[in-house]
């Protein structure tokens, strides 16, 4: 129960990861001086809920922190200590 309820978090926040770069690298195309905002993406997380049920069984606190991760991935990269960030693969088991 437990090792399904954490596949799940983790498929859960690897959408929203997914999701949230996509639309970045889209709106980047479109206006190369945005920048990623957490509280912009954050702000996001309500409508997607109710587009997706699947993100209602999650904690928030799960979908909050993919969004975290990503922001730090976009800071190492423009601070020019890694790459571009990379969407995220469903991990085998």
């Amino acid at each position: 129960m437990q090792i399904q309820l954490m596949k799940q978090f983790c498929g859960c926040a690897r959408y929203v990861y997914n999701r949230t770069l996509s639309l970045e690298r889209s709106i980047y195309k479109k206006d190369n001086k945005h920048s990623f905002k957490y509280a912009e993406a954050a702000n996001r997380l309500p409508d997607w809920k109710k587009k997706n049920p699947f993100l209602k069984d999650c904690n928030a606190q799960v979908l909050q922190q993919s969004l975290k991760d990503l922001e730090r991935a976009y800071k190492n990269f423009f601070g020019k200590r890694a790459n571009f960030p990379k969407y995220k693969k469903k991990v085998p088991t």
